[in-house]
């Protein structure tokens, strides 16, 4: 019996268990297989989910066709970004500094007393899709749920699609006069505000520490059953352990990994990023380097739990028993000039990740669909202080699968170096040595490793004996370069990439203004969204699967990007420089083509004494610019700063970027999923005035 003289609902069967790519090659078989993917809702919908980046949500009641609707709709609306459909959110606190967006839900603290010290006396959330639920611009104040533990509250952790959880940090003095105070992690389930079942302990006691509200900082992340939280203390004159990281299994209380070593600043570094519940990427400010650990093989070396006699004697032991975290990597960031100094690193990439759906306590039965965690970008910001005494800020934008592929592939490349030379070691200990131990080739050795072993700095290692994070000396040199690796420890055996190696042809890089930076939320999936000082509201979408699309399409209509009023295209190398003098650049001259603040040199200039070739396409009319336009860049980004970079910062991650007038006057915007979130500010900037969401797209249901 022949394949195709199958019944329409097997063929459509057979085809359902294929991955993406062979599903697109199946439509190209025969005509037969073109027509049965094209008109089955359940397969174009695997095919638009790929697409858009986003992962299908089995719970949902909805059936492929609809959900293929609303996530056609979801994804047109983006691009014309029509931000008409929004509510204010009423806010009935006092908001705090303590904020988090993910799942669909916002969270912002409340400080009861307005004056003074006072930190955070509870937390407040809400649903973003239930205010648009009533057609009045203003949602209702009984819309917002209230989480008040009793205690002051540091951070909180969310993690509501996964397992409707939310992760709130306390702490109560346990000795008023030495300011001594218990650290605590309460586990609740967030649609209840009661202790989440799935806990062991609803309560993970972190440690007695000195705190002093202000001069601490928490944060962590969750993902699966890590949760990861990382603790800066910068109470003064403390001399032991000012920042430490631990990964818990949340669900069992214990403790999986702790810090890899004694961190002896609080300001090493102060925010991390889940690479995958097994994975993390911590920004370490001195080195001016990305170190990524890994900790799976810790999470499968622990020994089972203890029997009940003998639990007491062994939780005396269970800190000393608890793996270290270990470096299995570190990415140089782009080379400082030698006055610039990096201030903090801030870094997020959202939605975390998730674990195995076995792991997963909680199941949404009304979003369709939401982005793929694999596939988010992470950002990036540093904020570096230069010789002239001016701060700028700098956006690096890197998807966490493409940090994920070089950080495995150059441990692969490190493992298989170290083992041929373990092997050529072995191979030379069986030839018969004819000189003996001080003959020739003994001294040759001896002088090859005094002059050619690889310079592996102590400077990395302990990061507070160098004067500056650009004066590391040579990279350590690769496994190829020496014969032997004895007497060096894991840290100093590690891979390390230097940014050129690494960087440019994945990541981009923005000069960003301080303002909009000091909130974190502001990427979800493949977009980053930012209000700029020019009053527009942009979007940036590093999907390459949908830009590729778009552009495709829009070629074969015969009106290809960039021959539209308001539209361009960069598909080739273009410059940029920025001003050691001032914060931002002015923006929108029209005689010049503009790009975020800073001029892009046409083929005639040569700021650099080097030719750069600039290829655009843009429309050209008379007509005044519409509202809405569009930006897609091909090419490489190559900024010069000699006041913050020590070369040239060349990247090449390409993006659409659409932008529209802002609707009100924004400090900030914020992103979850398909939701925009405006910020007003007071007068002094310090507390938040208004929330004003923008749903892109229409309802989910």
């Amino acid at each position: 019996m022949a394949l195709l003289a199958l019944p329409d609902e097997l063929l459509v069967h057979i085809a359902s268990q294929l991955g993406f790519s062979d599903i697109i090659s199946l439509q190209l078989v025969c005509s037969r297989w073109y027509e049965i993917v094209k008109s089955n809702a359940g397969l174009q919908y695997t095919l638009e989910l790929r697409v858009a980046g986003m992962i299908d949500n089995p719970a949902s009641r909805l059936v492929p066709g609809e959900r293929l609707r609303i996530l056609r709709t979801k994804e047109a609306a983006w691009r014309t970004l029509d931000l008409s459909d929004k509510r204010s959110l009423t806010l009935s606190h006092n908001p705090s500094g303590i904020y988090d967006l993910t799942g669909g839900t916002l969270l912002l603290g409340e400080r009861r007393y307005t004056e003074g010290m006072s930190g955070t006396d509870a937390v407040h959330t809400i649903n973003l899709h239930s205010a648009f639920k009533d057609e009045q611009y203003r949602s209702s104040p009984s819309l917002w749920s209230n989480l008040d533990l009793g205690k002051q509250v540091i951070d909180v952790g969310l993690a509501i699609q996964e397992h409707d959880l939310i992760a709130i940090v306390t702490y109560t003095y346990v000795n008023d006069a030495q300011l001594l105070a218990s650290v605590d992690i309460h586990l609740l389930k967030h649609s209840t505000g009661q202790p989440h079942p799935a806990a062991a302990k609803p309560v993970i006691h972190f440690d007695n520490i000195h705190y002093l509200p202000g001069h601490c900082n928490i944060n962590l992340e969750i993902s699966g059953d890590t949760l990861c939280f990382l603790l800066n203390n910068y109470f003064p004159f403390i001399n032991a352990d000012p920042v430490t990281i631990v990964v818990y299994n949340w669900k069992t209380g214990e403790p999986k990994v702790k810090q890899k070593r004694s961190y002896q600043d609080p300001t090493i570094f102060n925010s991390f990023v889940l690479l995958s519940p097994d994975a993390v990427v911590l920004p370490i400010i001195p080195t001016n380097a990305l170190e990524i650990c890994f900790f799976g093989e810790e999470f499968a070396a622990l020994p089972s739990p203890p029997a009940p006699s003998t639990a007491k004697q062994s939780s005396s032991n269970a800190r000393q028993e608890v793996p270290l975290l270990k470096i299995a990597c570190a990415l140089e960031l782009p080379p400082l000039h030698p006055g610039a100094l990096v201030l903090r690193m801030t870094c997020r990439c959202e939605p975390n990740p998730r674990g195995p759906p076995s792991s997963a306590t909680h199941s949404d039965r009304v979003i369709p669909f939401y982005s793929d965690p694999e596939r988010a970008v992470m950002i990036l910001h540093l904020h570096i202080r230069l010789p002239i005494g001016v701060t700028k800020v700098y956006t690096m934008i890197v998807h966490r699968a493409a940090l994920l592929k070089v950080v495995r592939e150059a441990v692969e490349r490190h493992r298989q170096a170290l083992a041929d030379k373990a092997a050529a070691r072995e191979s030379r200990s069986e030839t018969p040595d004819y000189y003996g131990a001080e003959g020739e080739d003994g001294m040759a050795d001896g002088a090859s490793g005094e002059e050619d072993a690889p310079h592996v700095p102590g400077a990395f290692f302990h990061p507070f004996g160098i004067h500056h994070p650009s004066r590391r000396g040579r990279r350590a040199a690769s496994s190829n370069d020496t014969d032997s690796d004895e007497g060096k420890t894991d840290e100093e055996n590690l891979p390390r990439l230097t940014w050129e190696e690494w960087g440019p042809a994945v990541t981009r890089w923005f000069h960003d203004e301080l303002p909009g930076t000091r909130w974190i939320t502001t990427t979800c999936g493949q977009r980053f969204v930012r209000v700029r000082s020019d009053g527009r509201m942009r979007v940036y979408d590093f999907n390459p699967l949908s830009m590729k699309r778009y552009l495709h399409a829009r070629s074969l209509s015969g009106s290809p990007v960039g021959a539209l009023p308001g539209e361009d295209i960069l598909e080739e190398k273009y410059y940029e420089w920025s001003s050691a003098t001032v914060e931002d650049a002015d923006e929108d001259d029209e005689d010049d083509v503009v790009f975020e603040g800073v001029d892009v040199v046409e083929e005639d200039e040569d700021p650099q004494e080097e030719a750069i070739i600039i290829r655009t396409r843009k429309a050209s009319s008379s007509r005044p610019e519409p509202e809405r336009r569009m930006r897609v860049v091909l090419g490489s980004t190559r900024m010069a700063d000699p006041a913050a970079w020590a070369k040239t910062l060349e990247s090449s991650l390409p993006y659409v970027e659409t932008s529209v007038p802002a609707p009100d006057d924004y400090e900030s915007a914020l992103l979850d999923e398909d939701v925009i979130i405006g910020l007003k500010m007071d007068t002094n900037g310090r507390h938040i005035q208004e929330v004003v969401l923008h749903r892109i797209g229409g309802p989910m249901a």
